[in-house]
């Protein structure tokens, strides 16, 4: 990288004169875009997980404790410690926040969050969830930042305005967070202490040079001016802002980044993105402690993030404006399935993601994952949702985006999920738990009632976009079971391969009113993974043939071809694949020299990817 690009994106902080300059710094120079508009007042709070969090220790399948208790046996928790939420599914016991906030309707769940063809480094993976790529994709700019830049256009130039006095976003700390890198500089301004906003020299009024030196000083002079703007709004909002009488935890250093999210809320800032962090996911040794499995340095981080969302949203509540604030969780990848032997977890792929706020819509997405004893060291949890399917529900529920400009943002396969689509819903009985469960040829729906008041029945509707439902069926009011349950299945068998479906149930009073239950997702068996993805050949170095597994979504085609390091084609080949899980592609290589080679792999005309092959 030579030196203009590196001052561009290493931002004006990185000149060796501005450095150690605390409060609030300029923003990197990188690549983001603009999603809310400025009358809107909603606020996305972005909380990263850094390290890869275990989703398995966190989100517990407590209807797979025995398959838990064989493949984790030096981490399992036994059933008794955790914090129930259904009757399939609970917290850590360190989360007793979450678990209040989830049973009050206030946070929504998104199973087994991941993309296809999982990168297991962290600065890899990370960059991919910041920047909303695939894993084959490299992006130079933030998810956020793409849609900051529409609305703050031209920047960082000619802002602040009178329009928009107050910065696109911020990131708590002193690093710029990705997510919000735009294609000139980051849309955030970085804060640690909103107190202090120290001032920059300006950068003075001399003719610029017509070249290199020159358009580097320019874009310095800005930053320096755009930085004292924004502190002084910054500082200003501090000083007239005030948290409620809510005590954070002490210590923590995410509840000091939430406690100034909300005081500068509640000080009139206008910003509508803040990122905050949490550390020290990376959780390969000492996940728990060896004599007691509910405590280690995972259990503390787990208690942290609790205790630190639960006071802010006690926070915002008490100020007034909790219906404005959407908050995500999001990490870089889970943790395998099988634990270590350093009382740890290895770096893995699919892991939940949680929104909290008063509008979320109060719903679990997703089933349990399927713990298989016999799974092998290396393996993670598999990916039920695409988490560009999530980063583009938030868009569409919380700022309006149109469908056309997700997809344009983020991917063309995008798929809405219902997680921020307005106060959560509750229903006049005591739902206790409501499942969707794809099999290979039918969708299952079970649920379970305790309390019921005038129940008359369930009609049960389904949807294919999230938005439009249609009644499938009725299920009258249940006879009162074993403790005072009442349990209640039906089965849809109009489905086929590849959809998402969504359904609800609505409950209907002996008075003719009725009341939406949350949304449950689910797909046919071996359809999770909403485009193609291709494993890693096996055996690799190969002699005469080696195989690679197949995902489709759909029935198609795969064609394979094999180039040497000339890029001449040597081998091509096609071959029909099933829309499920279990394909096998086998190549066969007998008849090319020992050498490496690329082996370029393509699904119905569409994207490829590629693989080195090594053959002896």
């Amino acid at each position: 990288m030579d030196r203009r690009k590196f001052l561009r994106r290493a931002g004006a902080f990185s000149i060796p004169a501005l450095t150690g300059i605390p409060g609030v710094h300029a923003a990197g120079n990188s690549l983001l875009t603009s999603l809310l508009p400025p009358s809107s007042d909603k606020v996305l709070v972005l909380v990263q997980l850094n390290g890869g969090n275990d989703g398995l220790n966190t989100l517990v399948p407590i209807d797979q404790m025995s398959q838990l208790q064989q493949v984790r046996s030096n981490v399992y928790m036994a059933q008794n410690t955790l914090r129930p939420i259904t009757t399939s599914l609970a917290f850590h016991g360190r989360m007793q926040g979450l678990q209040q906030l989830f049973n009050a309707g206030k946070v929504s769940i998104v199973q087994d969050v991941g993309y296809p063809n999982q990168n297991r480094s962290h600065f890899r993976s990370s960059d991919i969830w910041t920047t909303g790529s695939d894993a084959t994709t490299e992006l130079d700019t933030g998810w956020i930042g793409r849609h900051l830049e529409t609305e703050f256009v031209g920047y960082p130039d000619n802002f602040p305005s009178a329009n928009l006095p107050h910065p696109p976003a911020i990131s708590m700390g002193n690093v710029a967070n990705a997510t919000c890198q735009g294609l000139v500089t980051n849309m955030s301004q970085t804060v640690e202490n909103p107190y202090d906003a120290t001032t920059l020299a300006p950068g003075g009024n001399t003719p610029i040079p017509n070249d290199n030196y020159g358009d580097e000083l320019a874009f310095l002079r800005t930053a320096i001016e755009q930085t004292n703007a924004y502190g002084t709004v910054i500082r200003d909002a501090a000083n007239l802002g005030a948290n409620s009488s809510v005590v954070y935890p002490s210590n923590n250093s995410l509840a000091n980044q939430l406690k100034n999210v909300a005081l500068l809320m509640s000080g009139g800032l206008q910003t509508n993105v803040y990122v905050v962090n949490l550390n020290g996911f990376d959780t390969h040794a000492g996940q728990v402690e060896s004599n007691d499995t509910t405590s280690g340095n995972h259990a503390n981080l787990l208690q942290r993030l609790s205790e630190a969302i639960t006071a802010f949203q006690d926070d915002i509540e008490q100020l007034g404006f909790a219906d404005r604030v959407l908050g995500m969780t999001f990490s870089e990848f889970g943790r395998r399935i099988r634990s270590n032997g350093s009382m740890g977890t290895d770096h893995g792929t699919a892991a939940p993601l949680f929104l909290f706020g008063n509008c979320v819509s109060g719903t679990i997405l997703g089933n349990n994952p399927t713990i298989d004893t016999s799974v092998d060291q290396n393996t993670g949890v598999p990916m039920q949702y695409d988490f560009r399917d999530v980063y583009g529900s938030v868009l569409k529920d919380w700022f309006n985006v149109a469908d056309a400009d997700i997809r344009s943002l983020l991917y063309p396969g995008y798929v809405y999920l219902p997680i921020a689509s307005g106060c959560a819903a509750s229903l006049p009985v005591e739902l206790l738990d409501f499942t969707a469960t794809g099999k290979e040829k039918t969708i299952d729906l079970a649920w379970q009632t305790a309390t019921e008041i005038d129940n008359l029945g369930f009609e049960v509707e389904r949807s294919q976009d999230g938005v439009s439902f249609t009644t499938i069926g009725w299920v009258p009011a249940a006879e009162t079971g074993a403790g005072g349950i009442r349990t209640y299945a039906l089965t849809d068998e109009n489905v086929r391969r590849g959809p998402v479906y969504y359904y609800r149930l609505k409950q209907k009073d002996t008075d003719g009113s009725f009341e939406y239950s949350p949304i449950r997702t689910a797909r046919l068996l071996g359809t999770s993974v909403g485009e193609w993805s291709f494993g890693h050949a096996y055996p690799n170095p190969v002699q005469d043939e080696t195989t690679i597994q197949v995902y489709a979504p759909v029935d198609g085609k795969v064609t394979w071809s094999l180039f040497n390091v000339s890029g001449q084609r040597l081998l091509q080949d096609s071959s029909a694949v099933t829309g499920r899980r279990d394909n096998q592609l086998t190549i066969r290589v007998g008849r090319v020299p020992a050498g490496v080679y690329s082996l370029r792999m393509q699904a119905n005309e569409g994207n490829y990817v590629t693989r080195k092959l090594v053959v002896r």
